[in-house]
C-alpha cells in the first residue's frame, strides 16, 4: 500500500512537471528532454502502481479460508454459513481474551453462537481465545463436540486436544461444532 502510494505521488509530481513545461515553454531550457523524461517516468510509475495492485489481488479469497497472503494481526471473526457467506461477525481488535459459547444469562460470552445454525452443538462455554506475545491462541474448554482448526497455510484440519492451546493465523478457520468461524 505504501509502495503504491509513493508511485502515485511520483506520478503526480511528473504530471506537474509536464504541466509547467507545457504552460511556460519559453522559460524552460531543454524542454523536449524534460518532457520525454517526465512522460517516461509517468508511464513507468503508472505501470508499477498497476502491477502492485494486481500482485495484491493475485491472492483470491478461497471459501472458508480468507485471503491468502494477507499479513497482519487478526482483527475480526466471521461466522460463515454452508456456502461460506458471512452470517455474523465480531471485532476482536484490541482485545486480549474472548470466550466462545452460548449466552444463557448466567454466563457472559464474547462470541455468542446461540443464534448460529448449529447452536445446539455449542457448549455454554465452549472455547477461549487468548492474545499473547502478538498472536491469538484457541483452547477447548472441555466441550462435548470439541474444536477443529483448518490452517490457512496448508489447508489441513487439526482436531484440538482439550486444554491444549493452538496458535491461530489470519485465514484460519475454527470449527465449533458444525459452525465455521473465519479469522480475518
Amino acid at each position: 500500500m505504501k509502495k503504491r502510494m509513493l508511485d502515485l505521488i511520483i506520478i503526480c509530481f511528473c504530471m506537474a512537471v509536464i504541466g509547467i513545461v507545457l504552460l511556460y515553454p519559453n522559460q524552460v531550457r531543454w524542454r523536449e528532454s524534460i518532457l520525454i523524461l517526465a512522460c517516461t517516468m509517468t508511464v513507468w510509475f503508472l505501470l508499477l502502481a498497476v502491477r502492485d495492485k494486481e500482485d495484491r489481488n493475485q491472492f483470491t479469497e478461497q471459501p472458508g479460508r480468507g485471503r491468502l497472503g494477507e499479513d497482519g494481526p487478526i482483527t475480526e471473526i466471521v461466522l460463515l454459513n454452508e456456502e461460506d457467506k458471512p452470517l455474523m461477525s465480531w471485532d476482536i481488535y484490541g482485545k486480549t481474551a474472548m470466550v466462545i459459547g452460548r449466552d444463557v444469562r448466567e454466563n457472559q460470552v464474547d462470541i455468542d453462537l446461540g443464534q448460529s445454525p448449529y447452536a445446539s452443538m455449542v457448549d455454554i462455554e465452549h472455547a477461549v481465545l487468548n492474545y499473547s506475545a502478538g498472536s491469538w491462541y484457541v483452547e477447548d474448554l472441555g466441550s462435548r463436540n470439541g474444536i477443529s482448526v483448518r490452517k490457512a497455510s496448508d489447508g489441513r484440519i487439526y482436531k484440538l486436544s482439550r486444554d491444549t492451546a493452538c496458535r491461530l493465523e489470519r485465514g484460519d478457520c475454527l470449527y465449533i461444532g458444525l459452525n465455521h468461524l473465519l479469522l480475518k
